[in-house]
């Protein structure tokens, strides 16, 4: 038969069942990117593992409602402190007006002091908490808290007490745990960008939590105070310690101050500023101003002398301008105004002229006088000025020197003297700081202070049984899905083809549904019903019904009995007779062989319906049953034992006479007949091939029924025989291994697997079925034709 012919009486089937390799795509070619992943198969992995969700989910929830409601009940008291800055016992006043900053790292600090064990300590020590069952015993059994138990009524207290020499002491690991609980309970949480932190406490006891904070805030303000009080009197024993050294050595400075000074003869006065100056310093000081105004006035009186000596006595205002010369130029002024008239009318021998003349002459020799004695008193004055600036340098001089001779021995005594200063300065430091530590002592205020004191709780802050549940709810649902995905993910059965193609690199040939999927029920309940198996290892009772109407003889469902029941099982054989008929390029194999891995996965009836599937397109099948371990293929069709293809192996009767023929038109039967002893010898023999020969001469298509490939060898001899192989799997049920290992098995003996055939998948759930069997309308030709995408 030529290929056109062949592909137009074979019709084929949807692209997605051709098994044709992938076409890589041509060079230049864009590839398109991987699609995303689909959630509708996370929504398929749930629906399929929803009892492991649900099983999860209950019994996280479960634990964590029976966990809150086993817990005892505990109440937090909570208080509110303000820790300012830690200011000195007396404050300035620009400590007043400073703007008050408190540093990170003292907050911090305080907060651990908060959590400290020695604070801890005197709160267990006070309240006796370590004689307390709720803080001694052991931890309960809920994981999520720890299980204390009810004080009983008129019992406060359990004694966690040894007896020791002196009397009841302390169970010291009582006491730890005692501390332990404590410092569990305990919470310290600062408010951020303030100075206030909130110390919580937890107890099953409500007036206990408000006493643990009250007592807990108490000893924290006395511990504050208690540690400044020691820190002042360790203050103030050191300082009196050192102020008495530096006492002692401030006075055995000035000591030794005093009697260097009467060692040199050195004189200090004290000056207005209460500084101490050298008398002869303070003599040269003096003699030196003395000396500048002496020369100051020598150098005035000089002027005037000189001014004297060049006769310039009009450059002398107020030498010469006394009253009486003021007077007498005066006169001899009017007196030579009046002798000036008469001498332009009378002659100088005219009395008047010579009387005034003679008047002028008088009044102008004692002007004269009178100059004469100014003169000598101005060089009289500065001979003196001159005198007193040569003395007064005399004396600076001998004064100087005699500075300069106690400067050289002033110079270790300022030595003596800085140091002095210096222990003085030392010592009224250390009396100042002493005087404000005996001040500080005695003040009690504190820099901390409680904002919210601490009430008794009216309601438990935990157990919290909505919270609690609303985390169940949520940590069983992620665990559950998170246990479905990961139960699927260390699945490795075959569900797909996309899993045949990943793990065995072969093309999917038919895609088989289960029948009590398609029955709408789950493959647990559809086993407890008869006639109900398509792919079972073991059939129902003879008489059974098949699905969804009427089978074989012994209930082995055959497509050819009842085709409205389930079209979507005939389409499936259509589209696995379609992809065998394409397998190959030139012709499709005429002799096949259909096997699986394991037993029960459907093989027997997957050959029937394919046999059927052929012999409906007017070819002539022979089907052969070939499993001589567990032959079935006789019940399928209600045929007989006596004889088969052992008796032809076995050479008593030739195989034509054998074989029988079917209720489907085309397609004969060579059953198995009785069960031999050495099945895999008779199958090695020539008569396997002589019949085979035969066969193909008289059939179009022989198809070979086998026993698991895993199991025994007959498939692997009857696999290096025939053309092609189907390999039958049973979906979401045979790993992926087991399957690969049978490949491996008929490649080693040199068969030829066409592909695989998915057996017994739900079809309820698209991520294993296509939805092109439930998309198809029939036309006349009665060929399916695809109504949408699959």
């Amino acid at each position: 038969m030529d290929e056109d012919n062949q592909l137009e009486r074979y019709p084929p089937g949807p692209p997605a069942l051709r098994p044709r390799a992938p076409a890589l795509p041509a060079a230049g070619e864009a590839v398109e990117a991987e699609e995303p992943a689909d959630l509708r198969a996370y929504w398929s992995v749930l629906g399929k593992r929803r009892w492991t969700v649900l099983v999860v989910f209950f019994v996280v929830f479960t634990l964590a409602l029976v966990g809150t409601l086993k817990q005892t009940p505990f109440y937090r008291a909570r208080a509110l402190l303000e820790i300012e800055k830690e200011n000195p016992g007396i404050l300035t006043m620009q400590d007043l007006f400073r703007l008050e900053r408190v540093s990170d790292t003292y907050l911090e600090t305080q907060y651990e002091i908060l959590q400290s064990e020695s604070l801890a300590r005197r709160v267990i020590d006070q309240l006796g908490l370590d004689q307390r069952e709720e803080f001694g015993s052991p931890g309960g059994w809920w994981p999520w808290g720890e299980e204390a138990p009810e004080p009983e009524a008129g019992t406060s207290a359990q004694v966690f007490a040894v007896e020791g020499a002196s009397g009841l002491v302390t169970d010291p690991r009582a006491y730890q745990r005692a501390l332990e609980r404590f410092r569990e309970r305990l919470g310290i949480e600062p408010i951020k960008r303030s100075r206030l932190v909130a110390v919580s406490f937890e107890s099953a006891d409500p007036e206990l939590a408000a006493q643990v904070v009250r007592t807990l805030a108490a000893n924290y303000i006395e511990q504050h105070l208690e540690a400044r009080w020691e820190a002042t009197q360790r203050a103030s024993e050191w300082l009196s310690q050192q102020l008495g050294e530096v006492k002692g050595r401030l006075e055995q400075a000035e000591g030794e101050l005093q009697r260097y000074a009467r060692e040199q003869g050195l004189l200090f006065l004290e000056s207005g500023e209460g500084n101490s100056e050298n008398i002869v310093n303070e003599r040269l000081r003096q003699l030196q101003e003395e000396l500048t105004r002496a020369q100051a006035l020598r150098a005035e009186k000089e002027a005037f002398y000189r001014l004297v000596e060049g006769g310039d006595y009009g450059a002398l205002p107020g030498v010469f301008d006394s009253q009486l010369m003021q007077e007498l130029t005066v006169q001899v002024a009017e007196l030579r105004r009046q002798r000036a008239e008469l001498a332009a009318t009378f002659t100088e021998e005219y009395p008047r002229v010579q009387q005034l003349q003679s008047q002028i002459e008088e009044l102008g020799e004692v002007l004269a006088a009178e100059r004469e004695r100014a003169a000598r008193r101005i060089t009289n004055d500065y001979l003196a000025a001159v005198h007193r600036e040569s003395l007064l340098r005399q004396v600076f001089q001998q004064q100087q020197a005699q500075a300069e001779r106690v400067a050289e021995r002033s110079i270790q005594y300022n030595i003596l003297k800085r140091e002095v200063e210096t222990s003085q300065q030392i010592y009224d430091g250390l009396l100042q700081r002493l005087k404000e530590a005996g001040v500080g002592a005695g003040l009690k205020a504190s820099n901390i202070r409680i904002v919210d004191s601490p009430q008794v709780p009216q309601k438990p802050a935990r157990p919290n049984l909505p919270l609690n549940l609303a985390l169940g709810f949520v940590l069983g649902l992620g665990l559950g899905v998170g246990a479905a995905f990961l139960q699927d993910y260390l699945d490795n059965t075959l569900k797909s083809d996309e899993d045949v193609e990943r793990f065995l690199r072969l093309p999917t040939l038919a895609l088989v549904p289960s029948v009590e999927s398609l029955n709408g029920h789950h493959r647990g309940w559809a086993r407890l019903t008869p006639g109900k198996y398509l792919a079972a290892g073991k059939p129902p009772a003879a008489g059974g019904t098949g699905a969804g109407g009427s089978t074989g003889s012994q209930g082995w469902f055959r497509i050819d009995t009842d085709t409205a029941a389930h079209s979507a099982l005939l389409e499936a054989f259509r589209s696995l007779r379609t992809s065998v008929l394409l397998s190959t390029a030139e012709r499709p194999p005429r002799s096949l062989l259909v096997c699986s891995a394991q037993p029960g996965e459907g093989k027997t009836t997957i050959s029937i319906n394919l046999g059927i599937s052929l012999a409906q397109l007017g070819q002539r099948v022979l089907l052969v049953d070939g499993d001589m371990r567990r032959p079935c293929v006789h019940k399928a069709f209600g045929l007989g034992t006596s004889g088969g293809l052992v008796s032809y192996l076995t050479g008593q009767r030739e195989w034509a006479g054998l074989v029988e023929p079917t209720p489907v038109a085309g397609l004969e039967v060579l059953p198995c007949g009785p069960v031999p002893p050495n099945p895999a010898e008779l199958l090695s023999s020539e008569r396997t091939r002589t019949l085979l020969a035969e066969a193909l001469e008289r059939y179009q298509f022989v198809l070979f029924d086998s026993p698991p490939v895993l199991h025994v060898a007959d498939s692997r001899i009857l696999a290096s025989l025939v053309e092609g192989v189907v390999l039958v799997v049973k979906g979401g049920t045979t790993p992926g291994e087991v399957v690969r290992r049978a490949q491996a098995q008929i490649d080693y003996v040199g068969g030829n697997v066409i592909g695989v055939v998915l057996n017994n998948l739900d079809v309820r759930s698209g991520h294993y079925y296509y939805d092109y069997y439930y998309r198809y309308d029939y036309g006349g030709s009665g060929e399916p034709e695809s109504s949408g995408k699959r």
